[in-house]
């Protein structure tokens, strides 16, 4: 039997620099002015107890941070920015060390860019810095219905005098993060929308639907939605709040959805945020109170067909529904079955829950034909389930190692076999996160069954991340091949992945 270990922290898709110190949270949204320049709003913030403070004046402390922002497009500087962020004056007394935070705003043209921020602490002994990468892609339609990215808030309120916050007539002071422990419970948001004037004609109706929804369960909590109708402009203001007191530790979506006055969807507009909550819990559902009257989910009759239909909703499920999957079903229990069905797809589409079914449906058709091996229906292997629940991957690398010694958790084992295949796949951006990888592996009989590809490892936090099954060395010896490999082939983005991996590991 597998066993796996499981990565059970959470990580932030905020940057956090925390190797030593200053620690530093970073995050950015693209807006678009009245004139349809583009700029890009970089949000820094430092927290406090992170860095030194140094007598300015007979009885106050001050920190300094010199910060270098710079954005290249191939070898071009597109963007740079140095200087020294200061922390607000604090007594000498005074134990807290409050975050500081900054805003900077750079006019950046639509494309990639490679992103560098730099942060070095002014006060501190070590001249060591600390560097930080990412890869910041910018589009926004200048002529047809496009979005602002979302900024998360701190607080919203009206502007009595302009500064560095100000927008649209309010102060939005950005929340540096799409993590919400349980010590923060309001959601609040600041977007724009543009061109819909041009897309519905000046002055028409139209209706903006916000609501969360899980990821990747695709859930729709319909306690969070909330409707605004509004008229065509060039510009369209959303802003939002949300008590989330009671809102259970997940990953979730924040969705923006557009509909015009024939109840036509024409956007949809989606942010990644998670929460952490040890004082709520979600409550199970009692299905038995579900109506299935005349509906798609009454009108299945066969008992292994409904069994297989629910097996198959596995890999997008929530932790709740799994528990219920995972129970022994017999003709007793068919009407709860078909309950616990509709439940299921209507909760993700209140509208057109069977229509969202056929879409999955027709997804489970191509893991079937792709990836089914033997028996084992192709939504129950790794290749499957990673498929339906984060989507395509944008590349799949596919080779094969020679020789390999392999070697159990426990130690008893070693084996040596001829050859193992893999396959990687790489996906720009799957559930929030950049730049990630699946490693798969066949041909390990002891670990793999034969033909059939497995899981190695991923990066993905949440996700399996080896299985406990092989020693860590001849995990290790297999991530170092497959890496090596890789590198030979420096334009292939996964490689870098897999050097965190290792890097981490060692």
């Amino acid at each position: 039997m597998r066993k796996f270990l499981t990565v059970i922290f959470i990580q932030l898709l905020t940057i956090s620099l925390w190797a030593q110190s200053p620690t530093g949270y970073f995050h950015y949204a693209p807006f678009m002015d009245m004139e349809k320049e583009i700029y890009l709003e970089t949000y820094l913030a430092i927290a406090g107890n992170s860095v030194v403070y140094k007598t300015v004046d007979e009885d106050k402390l001050q920190a300094s941070v010199e910060v270098t922002m710079v954005f290249k497009n191939g070898d071009i500087v597109k963007g740079y920015r140095k200087f020294n962020l200061k922390s607000t004056k604090i007594d000498e007394d005074e134990p807290e060390r409050p975050p500081f935070l900054h805003l900077e705003r750079f006019i950046l043209d639509n494309g990639t860019y490679n992103f560098e921020l730099t942060l070095k602490d002014n006060y501190a002994d070590s001249a060591e810095v600390f560097k930080f990468n990412d890869i910041i892609t910018v589009n926004i339609e200048k002529e047809d219905l496009s979005f602002s990215g979302v900024t998360l808030a701190e607080q919203m309120t009206p502007t009595t005098k302009r500064n560095q916050y100000s927008k649209s007539g309010f102060d939005v002071v950005p929340y540096v993060s799409n993590f919400y422990p349980d010590n923060v419970n309001t959601l609040s948001f600041y977007m724009e929308i543009y061109n819909l004037d041009k897309v519905l004609g000046k002055d028409e109706p139209f209706l903006i639907t916000t609501y969360l929804e899980g990821n990747p369960t695709k859930r729709m909590y319909t306690e969070y939605a909330t409707r605004s109708p509004k008229r065509a402009a060039p510009i369209n203001v959303l802003m939002k709040s949300f008590d989330i007191t009671k809102l259970n530790s997940g990953n979730y979506n924040l969705v923006i959805e557009l509909r015009d006055n024939r109840n036509n969807i024409i956007g949809t507009h989606k942010k990644f945020i998670q929460r952490s909550n040890n004082d709520y819990y979600e409550h199970e559902v009692d299905y038995t109170n579900i109506d299935i009257s005349k509906t798609f989910a009454q009108k299945i009759t066969n008992l292994a067909q409904l069994k297989d239909h629910i097996y198959a909703l596995y890999p997008i499920s929530n932790q709740l529904e799994q528990k219920f999957i995972l129970q022994d079903f017999d003709e007793s229990k068919m009407k709860l079955m078909q309950q616990f069905f509709f439940n299921f797809w209507k909760e993700r589409n209140p509208s057109d829950p069977e229509g969202e079914w056929n879409i999955y449906k027709d997804q489970l058709k191509i893991v079937e034909k792709h990836f089914g091996y033997g028996r084992r229906r192709g939504y129950s292997t790794d290749l499957g389930r990673i498929y339906l629940k984060y989507g395509p991957p944008n590349s799949i690398r596919e080779d094969h190692l020679g020789q390999q010694q392999i070697v159990t958790a426990a130690g008893e084992g070693n084996t040596m076999v001829d050859a193992v295949d893999y396959q990687i796949w790489h996906y720009y951006k799957v559930s929030g996160y950049t730049d990630r990888v699946f490693v798969f592996v066949k041909g390990l009989d002891r670990y793999s069954l034969g033909e059939e590809y497995v899981l190695l490892f991923t990066d993905v936090p949440g996700e399996i991340s080896y299985d406990d099954g092989l020693n860590f060395n001849s995990v290790n010896s297999l991530i170092q091949s497959i890496d090596s490999k890789m590198l030979q082939d420096i334009q292939n983005e996964s490689s870098r992945a897999l050097s965190r991996f290792l890097s981490g590991r060692k």
